[in-house]
């Protein structure tokens, strides 16, 4: 199912959303994605999003929002967590830990946790 994202919290007159994105060169199967969410959910506390279904132009809910992209080395796929605040170096470090340990086999992955105004 495509959808589109509709989601934000407003400061200061500018949409702000707060996220951490756990990006592979191989695709997680739906496990998988389901054990990234919950090592996320065990850290900091996540939003669930509302999107729309493009084929049927049905609201959902959105836990784990996943995309492709593609830069000179293949395929990223991007598995991206809106979150409900600012998560701080420390819950970033513990969930990074996590993944590493959960996910050998994803070799070489990256985690980012960001902001986005």
């Amino acid at each position: 199912m495509d959808c589109t994202l509709a989601q934000v919290k407003i400061r200061n007159n500018m949409f702000v959303k707060h996220f951490v994105r756990f990006n592979t060169r191989q695709e997680l199967d739906d496990y998988d994605v389901i054990e990234f969410f919950d090592i996320v959910q065990s850290v900091v506390p996540s939003k669930i999003v509302t999107g729309l279904d493009v084929e049927s132009s049905e609201r959902v809910e959105i836990d784990v929002l996943i995309y492709e992209e593609e830069d000179e080395d293949g395929p990223i796929f991007i598995h991206e967590i809106i979150l409900e605040e600012e998560i701080t170096e420390e819950e970033g470090n513990s969930i990074s830990d996590a993944l590493i340990e959960e996910f050998p086999d994803q070799d070489p992955f990256t985690f980012e946790a960001s902001i986005e105004v």
